[in-house]
């Protein structure tokens, strides 16, 4: 009944914007839009990235609700038999072609299965356009063509059961508990879309079939691509490829499933012997937006996503005030096309779970009653222009992933997928409409009675801590009842960031640089500036900055003070700014500024759209040179600090990791502490003056800026505020930094938790490399070989895991580095086996060159495309010539030799790494099993 009443209101509310917005949206006139006579529909979008590249998507309105009892898993394990074989494609063969074109398996080629859909994406280089008729080969194989080979399918078995242990743990028990009360009484509670353990392992195969056939239907298909190519002639071809599936008969009726509404608040108190995090939250189940297609939904959207945005405000900055929970969020969404969600919650602090919820409940409650001041909702919409203001300026096209979810949720939800920038324009001027009443008005649509289910999940440790049921809504009801005052947060904020404009630098050197066309600058105050100009992102400008050190050439005894400075001073404000009264003066304003400080260098890291330029230079300068520390960040800061000691010394991995640190030697002496000596040594009155004693000076340092400016046009931000930093100041450098270590060789099986799952970490370092192009191009190689190889061995021919994780890093700072890390997950009982399946593919790839040849050969096609990719962005420049200077490389060709260098690298050049690099070098093996495989570690 009250359900009913509250979705009668929304209508009645809907029915009155409808009044003052009634304008129909228009589909964007650049979107081909069509439905073939055996109903699949079609989109198609021109890419306007200025890319060779097209991306293609099929959705299919079928998940894990279109599951039989017997079928329960198999929406989803038919995604996954997609990229096992199909009509023309035969077993791993759609992977394998792909990936001869360049396209990476799983960044550029990957799918997903929830509730009530399932999408498949490939992103791919289409140059010619033949490349592209491909690529929709296969998405209509996909839809219709699957050939479920028997092999394939029991292969795919373990694949699956692999990727469902990968979930099993903590969050997974206790998610058993509360979900069913979530999805009370409905089809969702009975549909996980993972499946079940029975179904996954025994059903037959004509079950998963049957599902294909009944499901993968021209009807609920769409093919949607977003495309460098000719947009008719893709039409065409679609039609043709797609046109000759035939509608079919006797089909099951696919049903929309909701969440019956509940008159009681529903609760769920659990805990875990596994679980670290305490954490409290509400979900109340609210009728679902409606339909995007006229103005009226659109505000109410936009309405929505103001004030999801102004209670994240809110919470951010109560955090800010040092409250007694962790953290906290208020929010509302559709969970799914027709069902809709308010939710929210706080993260816990184990010494304050009452007074934490409580405190929860209040602010909450206050919102309820209040909704947000005209200052912060005036503070929101400022932001909010400035971004519209912003994009205005941009005259790149929309992201081709911007576009296909617009077509997405207009096959799934039936929005309407507008023009870009006439939808800006459309919302801005909507913005206009928003102020207290109607955020209010929003709100109060949210908090219905009943229809709730209130979560509290914890470890197994802090149980008879834990609230009960009965005192939960005690709580809940009395607050809510609380006459509650009105938000206040009254701030001083200055006119201005600096009172004066500083002593400006002079230019005592300057070099041009033509093989990447920058320009170098050294100041008179002993810091270089390199200049590179670059219109790819229009009216946007770009600063970081660097200088080798750290905390490392520190004494031990400022180590933990060094280590949290920079999150402390960054939260803190700057000058006579507070946090909060330095977000006020920025609102609106696109310069942002930090610095940050790591082991081994120290740092700034700025950005701002030309008209903000002097503001980012002010906001720098200020924040290197004035500095400040906020007691209630502080002490917000160390308590998080103190509570993520006492969780990892909980852990069931705790022991195992820092087992793992010490034999590859990650971590020093100084570098470990526990709770004691964070507590001792972390001081308030400590943290600037360690901070000083490598911030005091700008010697030395190395600026680079890029983005759309002149360096003429630049010149006065550069000299006045990046050289007026101060340069006399001595910089401490209390020790050397230590050379890094390659460890030692060790291997053990440690035992851990209960859930049936064994962690694999294989680890090879050494210390005798080079640090250099090609070389660093070898290691990168190297990687991708290992992922294809192992993925080939150990998911797809030994069925063993649901995904291999490769890591290589490398380094010269402070010296000589080369790691490599294989990860994985796996039945505890395989382990073993597993390990030696790895180590078989390492001793094969470094014995046998012509063993990897095609894959080497795709590789080069990967790193090339995605090279090409970047190469002209800003981000791409300030990085790679900020990791340039700082390495010290010998030349340029990283940016003038790229492909040339890839193209040059054979099969050979990778073995001998593996031999140099894995084989001569030190190996940690580290297993961690549950207590219920009793094996003697073994050292």
């Amino acid at each position: 009944m009250r359900y009913t009443r509250t979705v009668l209101l929304l209508l009645l509310g809907l029915f009155q914007s409808t009044v003052l917005f009634g304008q129909q949206l228009k589909q964007d006139p650049k979107l081909v839009k069509g439905r073939l006579k055996n109903g699949l529909t079609y989109y198609i979008y021109p890419n306007e990235s200025g890319t060779k590249q097209s991306a293609i998507q099929l959705f299919v309105k079928a998940g894990s609700l279109q599951e039989e009892e017997s079928q329960r898993g198999l929406a989803h394990f038919v995604e996954h038999m997609a990229f096992n074989g199909s009509k023309n494609y035969p077993k791993n063969e759609v992977i394998t072609y792909l990936e001869s074109l360049g396209v990476k398996f799983g960044a550029d080629l990957n799918a997903y299965t929830s509730y009530d859909q399932t999408v498949y994406k490939i992103d791919v280089n289409t140059e010619q356009p033949e490349q592209l008729q491909k690529a929709i080969d296969i998405v209509a194989d996909w839809a219709f063509e699957l050939s479920f080979d028997s092999l394939e399918i029991e292969k795919e078995r373990g694949v699956i059961i692999e990727e469902w242990r990968t979930k099993q743990g903590a969050a997974a028990r206790l998610s058993e508990q509360y979900l069913p009360l979530v999805f009370y009484n409905s089809r969702y509670a009975q549909r996980q879309p993972i499946g079940t353990m029975e179904v996954l392992q025994n059903f037959a195969h004509p079950v998963i079939k049957r599902f294909y056939q009944d499901w993968y239907r021209p009807d609920l298909l769409a093919i949607a691509v977003v495309s460098n190519q000719d947009v008719r002639q893709v039409e065409k071809y679609i039609k043709q490829q797609f046109g000759r599936a035939k509608q079919r008969k006797n089909v099951p009726n696919r049903e929309v499933y909701t969440l019956p509404a509940h008159v009681d608040t529903l609760y769920s108190i659990a805990t875990d012997k596994e679980e670290n995090d305490i954490d409290f939250a509400y979900i109340t189940k609210t009728p679902a937006l409606m339909r995007i297609n006229r103005e009226a939904a659109l505000y109410e959207q936009l309405l929505q996503s103001f004030v999801n945005g102004l209670a994240k405000k809110r919470f951010e900055r109560l955090q800010q005030q040092n409250s007694t929970y962790r953290s906290g969020s208020m929010t509302s969404t559709n969970l799914m096309p027709e069902i809709g969600v308010s939710l929210g919650g706080a993260a816990l602090y184990e010494d304050a779970i009452h007074t934490g919820i409580q405190e929860y409940l209040y602010e909450q409650a206050r919102i309820r009653q209040h909704g947000f001041t005209a200052i912060e909702i005036a503070d929101y919409r400022q932001e909010y222009v400035a971004q519209y203001r912003r994009n205005q300026l941009n005259s790149n096209g929309p992201a081709p992933i911007t576009v296909l979810n617009g077509m997405k949720e207009d096959f799934y939800e039936g929005n309407i997928l507008m023009d870009r920038n006439l939808r800006s324009d459309m919302l801005y001027r909507l913005q206009q409409n928003i102020d207290s009443a109607a955020v209010r008005n929003h709100i109060e649509s949210q908090a219905v009675k009943g229809n709730t289910v209130v979560m509290l999940t914890g470890p197994d440790r802090v149980k008879n801590l834990l609230p009960t049921e009965k005192q939960l809504r005690t709580w809940a009801d009395s607050i809510a009842r609380l006459d509650i005052a009105p938000w206040v947060d009254e701030v001083n904020v200055p006119e201005h960031l600096l009172s004066h404009v500083p002593t400006a630098a002079h230019i005592v050197a300057q070099k041009y640089i033509p093989e990447i066309d920058v320009h170098q600058w050294t100041l008179s105050n002993q810091t270089n500036v390199y200049l590179k100009s670059s219109n790819n992102r229009k009216n946007h400008v770009q600063l970081t900055g660097f200088r080798r050190g750290g905390f490392s050439v520190l004494d031990s005894a400022d180590y933990i003070n060094a280590l949290f400075s920079k999150d402390i001073i960054a939260a803190s404000g700057a000058g006579d700014f507070s946090r909060r009264a330095l977000s006020k003066y920025l609102a609106g304003n696109s310069a942002t500024a930090m610095l940050v400080w790591s082991k081994y260098r120290e740092g700034v890291a700025a950005n701002a759209n030309t008209k903000d330029l002097k503001t980012m230079f002010e906001l720098l300068y200020l924040k290197w040179t004035q500095p400040r520390v906020d007691r209630d960040v502080f002490a917000m800061q160390k308590r998080k600090a103190l509570a993520n000691l006492k969780k990892q010394n909980n852990s069931t991995s705790g022991e195992y990791n820092k087992w793992i640190a010490q034999k590859i030697a990650a971590d020093s002496e100084e570098e470990s502490f526990d709770e004691n000596r964070l507590m001792q040594e972390l001081q308030y009155d400590d943290l600037l003056p360690v901070f000083k004693k490598r911030f005091a000076s700008a010697a030395g340092f190395d600026f680079v800026i890029v983005g759309d400016f002149q360096p003429d046009s630049i010149a006065p931000y550069v000299l006045n505020y990046l050289g007026g930093l101060p340069d006399q100041a001595p910089l401490a450098q209390d020790i050397a930094p230590k050379k890094l270590s390659d460890g030692e060789n060790a291997s053990i099986q440690m035992v851990g938790g209960d859930t049936d799952k064994a962690m694999v970490n294989i680890i090879f370092q050494q210390t005798k490399m080079q640090q250099q192009y090609p070389a660093i191009l070898v290691y990168e190689m190297l990687q991708e070989v290992l992922k294809v190889k192992l993925r080939e061995n150990l998911r797809e021919k030994h069925s063993g895991v649901y995904g291999v994780s490769v890591n290589i890093s490398s380094t010269a700072i402070p010296s000589p580095l080369f790691r490599a890390r294989i990860s994985f997950t796996c039945s505890p009982q395989r382990s073993d086996f597993l390990v030696q399946q790895v180590e078989q593919e390492i001793q094969q790839i470094a014995n046998q060159p012509s063993y990897f040849k095609a894959e080497l050969d795709n590789i080069k096609k990967q790193l090339i495309l995605a090279y090409d990719k970047q190469k002209d962005k800003e981000t791409f420049w300030s990085a790679e010539l900020r990791n340039h200077l700082y390495n010290g490389y010998e030349d340029w060709s990283y940016f003038t030799r790229y492909a040339e260098m890839v193209e040059g690298i054979q099969e050979q050049d990778i073995s001998q790494a593996v031999k140099q690099l894995i084989l001569e070098g030190k190996t940690v093996r580290a297993v961690l099993v549950p207590h219920s495989i009793q094996t003697e570690a073994k050292k």
